[in-house]
């Protein structure tokens, strides 16, 4: 293992016209936070011809409001930006109870949003929150935009869609409906600092009845890519009680397909999901009751 990083050319273009000509160069890599990048380079191999920074492009930059409610997050804004935004946690707190888990501050102050997705792991925190979000990938090239779900970004372990010479641009997540709670558990070995074993999004929403409208499943580290549970999903419809909850928590568990690695054996992983599933949707039952007062 080398102490020492070693690239040819490190560049920091303002412009995207700039990024996108120098990202024609098949071997040089993105650099954004650089909490995995700088890792892969230094303790895995990975030797880029350039290390293009892309943190100066405004494109890339800051959380906006969309018209009609929602939010716009560019790739290059902060994990702990999202955590701490008062408009985050105003439209979607799931996202910032998500992100606020990974890592140490000091990873959260480096590491963004577009980072945490473009790595392609199957455990990324943010996943699971932006896949009960709906979030829409704006992705972009020299050739041009296109916008990707995010739930059809992963393809496969350390695998996106995107492709060369593409970049993450913005991260854009529509308003919630009135009448949804969220919630968002992940499991590790440690209170911080740990990759997930299982991560949980569970979003829910009420109607006038008061019975489940809509319900949202998405998991992390128990699948080749992180993903919505979609029989488990339509399992909550109705009017939630335990048994129904149950059911929904066990049809979770065997829409997983998990792995055994050094985190965690398959069996373990998939009796995790049961339990992590009955518990956030029991959360959300809680915060509907609480925010109906």
């Amino acid at each position: 293992m080398s102490r020492f990083l070693t690239f040819e050319r490190y560049c920091a273009p303002e412009a995207e016209e700039e990024l996108f000509r120098l990202l024609r160069d098949g071997n040089a890599c993105v650099l954004a936070g650089g909490t995995d990048l700088l890792i892969a380079m230094r303790e895995k191999g990975l030797q880029p011809s350039c290390v293009v920074d892309i943190k100066r492009i405004t494109e890339l930059q800051g959380i906006q409001s969309l018209n009609g409610g929602g939010l716009s997050v560019g790739a290059t804004t902060t994990l702990h930006e999202i955590e701490t935004s008062k408009l985050v946690r105003q439209v979607c707190p799931v996202l910032s109870d998500a992100v606020g888990l990974i890592g140490s501050l000091q990873v959260r102050n480096r590491g963004t949003l577009g980072g945490n997705l473009s790595n392609g792991s199957p455990a990324a925190d943010s996943a699971p929150a932006l896949l009960v979000l709906d979030a829409q990938l704006e992705l972009a090239s020299a050739s041009g935009t296109r916008m990707v779900p995010v739930e059809t970004f992963f393809a496969g372990p350390g695998k996106s869609v995107l492709e060369h010479g593409e970049i993450l641009r913005r991260i854009r997540i529509p308003q919630p409906a009135p009448g949804t709670q969220s919630v968002y558990l992940k499991f590790g070995p440690r209170k911080a600092m740990d990759i997930a074993v299982v991560s949980i999004a569970v979003s829910l929403r009420w109607d006038s009845k008061g019975c489940c409208s809509d319900a949202r499943i998405a998991l992390g580290a128990v699948a080749p890519t992180p993903l919505r549970v979609k029989k488990a999903e339509a399992a909550l419809i109705g009017k939630l009680d335990e048994e129904q909850i149950q059911a929904a928590a066990a049809l979770a568990a065997a829409e997983t397909s998990p792995v055994d690695d050094i985190r965690g054996g398959r069996v373990y992983r998939a009796h995790l999901v049961k339990v992590l599933a009955a518990r956030a949707i029991k959360e959300a039952i809680t915060r509907h009751r609480t925010a109906k007062g």
